[in-house]
């Protein structure tokens, strides 16, 4: 299943994207529900299928259950409460209470650069309030070294804390393409090194189009190549299989830390080809355009514009 939020005169919308076309999943459970004679059947779906994807996965199974029943409520006679994909504005398919990101995960991006692969996954932080969705403004401010990142991002479906690495796979809800922005003045040329703050800038976590649940790839880590392009110019492309910590790995590493709740996002590492180390460096500027793939995960696409416009 896509999972999506997308937007409606009346306001924010819970989806699942089907081919081409979204179904409001609320919508289409509530009229489910009042075919078979369910007393106030419009208030059960929106408590089980709100515009709020971490409430829904808190609600699992449950809400996974009725997202079922609705899909197939609307393929039986559902046109109106479908939406064409392409007429839709999407927002951020889910705003994580918590972020994490692990540095340097690909060799060719540790190679260029020009630093030791570490024995363990070397972790930092985003503020959740830099999330923005497909088509939002990446925002240029006072930083003259502002970078693009594609990632893959895992969305944790269960609550996890010193688990097994074995286990770890039945924690994670889905994926979706990242980019984690950043301000490599701060990351880089300070001292100290301030990576969590150069990459929580607003606008520095895109996030989207929509996550994926695991089921989409068979319950497995997805097999995908992530593509990353600026304007018209392809700058990244690698598959998520050379990833120096797997998935598994980098979820079990942090559960020994932290708690991780249903919802939380884990940024897991961009491959070589970002701006700070071609030669000669290639950062963003107003104007520029990002775009992120990937097989099963759809496009990413975010202007760059300069911080005060609109």
């Amino acid at each position: 299943m896509k999972y999506v939020i997308f937007n409606r005169p009346d306001g924010p919308r819970l989806g699942a994207v089907i081919g081409n076309r979204i179904v409001d999943l609320a919508a289409a459970y509530a009229r489910h529900l009042e075919g078979r004679g369910v007393f106030a059947g419009d208030r059960v779906a929106s408590a089980l299928l709100p515009p709020d994807l971490v409430a829904v996965l808190e609600a699992a199974p449950l809400s996974t259950e009725a997202a079922t029943r609705a899909i197939e409520e609307a393929d039986r006679n559902g046109s109106d409460v479908t939406i064409a994909l392409n007429d839709a504005h999407l927002d951020a398919p889910i705003r994580p209470h918590k972020i994490f990101g692990v540095r340097r995960n690909y060799s060719l991006h540790a190679e260029e650069a020009a630093v030791q692969e570490s024995e363990e996954p070397r972790m930092f932080f985003k503020l959740p309030q830099s999330v923005i969705g497909p088509g939002a403004m990446i925002e240029h401010n006072f930083t003259q070294k502002l970078d693009y990142e594609a990632e893959l991002v895992l969305i944790i479906g269960k609550k996890a804390k010193n688990i097994d690495r074995a286990n770890a796979l039945d924690h994670v809800a889905g994926y979706a393409l990242g980019n984690d922005i950043s301000a490599r003045e701060l990351q880089l040329d300070w001292t100290p090194q301030q990576t969590s703050l150069a990459k929580s800038f607003d606008t520095h976590a895109p996030l989207g189009p929509w996550v994926t649940t695991t089921d989409d790839f068979g319950n497995a880590v997805p097999e995908v190549t992530l593509r990353c392009w600026v304007n018209d110019e392809l700058r990244q492309e690698a598959s998520t299989t050379t990833m120096l910590f797997p998935i598994d790995q980098i979820v079990a590493y942090l559960a020994q830390f932290v708690t991780l709740n249903p919802g939380d996002a884990i940024y897991t590492g961009t491959p070589a080809g970002v701006g700070a180390f071609t030669d000669p460096p290639a950062y963003l500027n107003p104007g520029d355009t990002v775009k992120i793939s990937a097989e099963g995960l759809g496009e990413l696409v975010n202007p760059v514009i300069a911080a005060g416009e609109s």
